[in-house]
């Protein structure tokens, strides 16, 4: 199987996971239904992978019965692709149906060759005989070769071979038509959202706080996520204490400039997705910068100690964790919030608004 396809069924696997799921925004342009908010779709791509192999490994030299288990299995595979695609193309909204499908000779093809072979050996309508076919035993390790008796033929024999090359190409000829198809659609969506991103990035510093919260809700909801206490009502609550201590305000301060840091890298996760550039990640070396180094003065790392910190704890963890960190800093302003930290133990946004600001102390 060419590596080309499986790299298109797994970037439409990673703009499923990282916006269709993630925004209601993007899930709204398509038919995002409560059974493809399971894991319907993840069964779907992960039944995809599984069964590339059976299409791409073509066992040599066997004997006639692993031959004929192969035939089943490969003819088999494609037919399930077949249906998944028809079944992506529902959910993207692409506008085709299994009509449409069958107006592609890289579908119809390969489907009447398996519905010949394996899905209906012999075939009966109305309890009227129509066909039968029997796998040869004289098939080429390259061919998929068969004898056939049909009335369009007054049942007389015939012997027919297939290329398994030719059944694979047509089949990677049709995966690509209508990844391309579906990834198609879903730029659009991102190149859509992207333009309501931009709208929400205008209106970080013209809208009132409140206001800018219903639109972070609205179209950028994944946002309200990434941290603690950034649900609306707790934001709320924060922003209103502004003026009561430097770590409300800083808290604040913090979420508008997450905010655009966030808005920036979504912005341009979009545009190496739609192809408006290339991934950040080069093999480019960095350059090392030289540096001197204090010999007398070793640099301190709370990294630990706030990592301890960073979830709520019971007293006594608390307690230890926090000394630790009091043992390599003494500032006034630390231990006092430290100290914040501990009366408010139990207090969402007292602790994590204390804690974001001794990490913000700490830092400076």
């Amino acid at each position: 199987m060419e590596n080309n396809a499986i790299e298109k069924l797994d970037k439409i696997a990673d703009i499923w996971n990282n916006f269709i799921l993630e925004y209601k925004f993007c899930n709204n342009k398509i038919k995002f239904t409560d059974e493809i908010k399971t894991n319907y779709f993840g069964d779907i791509l992960g039944y995809f992978h599984d069964t590339f192999s059976l299409i791409s490994d073509i066992p040599k030299n066997s004997d006639n019965s692993s031959k004929f288990s192969f035939y089943i299995s490969f003819l088999q595979a494609i037919y399930v692709q077949q249906d998944f695609v028809e079944e992506l193309l529902y959910i993207f909204n692409c506008n085709k149906n299994k009509s449409d499908l069958k107006d592609d000779i890289n579908y119809s093809k390969n489907r009447e060759i398996r519905n010949e072979l394996v899905g209906h050996p012999i075939r009966k309508i109305n309890g009227k005989f129509i066909s039968s076919t029997l796998f040869s035993y004289h098939s080429k390790n390259d061919e998929i070769e068969y004898l056939r008796y049909h009335i369009d033929n007054n049942y007389s024999f015939e012997k027919v071979n297939i290329k398994i090359d030719d059944v694979i190409k047509r089949h990677i000829n049709f995966l690509n038509t209508y990844f391309d198809l579906i990834i198609q659609k879903l730029e659009t969506i991102l190149i859509k959202f992207k333009k309501q991103i931009q709208v929400l990035e205008k209106n970080i510093v013209v809208q009132d706080f409140e206001t800018l919260l219903k639109i972070i809700s609205a179209y950028f909801e994944k946002f309200l996520e990434s941290d603690f206490i950034y649900d609306v009502e707790s934001l709320k609550v924060i922003y209103s204490k502004t003026p009561d201590h430097e770590r409300y305000k800083y808290f604040i301060e913090n979420f508008y400039s997450s905010l655009k840091e966030y808005i920036f890298y979504t912005k341009d996760d979009i545009d190496i997705f739609t192809g408006k550039k290339g991934s950040n990640f080069s093999e480019i070396e960095l350059p090392i910068i030289p540096t001197k180094k204090n010999l007398y003065k070793k640099e301190v790392s709370y990294h630990y100690e706030l990592g301890k910190l960073s979830t709520k704890r019971n007293i006594h963890d608390f307690e230890f964790f926090s000394s630790l960190l009091k043992s390599k800093c003494d500032n006034f302003e630390v231990l006092a919030e430290l100290k914040y930290m501990e009366e408010n133990l139990h207090r969402d946004i007292e602790y994590y608004c204390a804690y974001k600001y001794l990490k913000h102390l700490l830092k400076n």
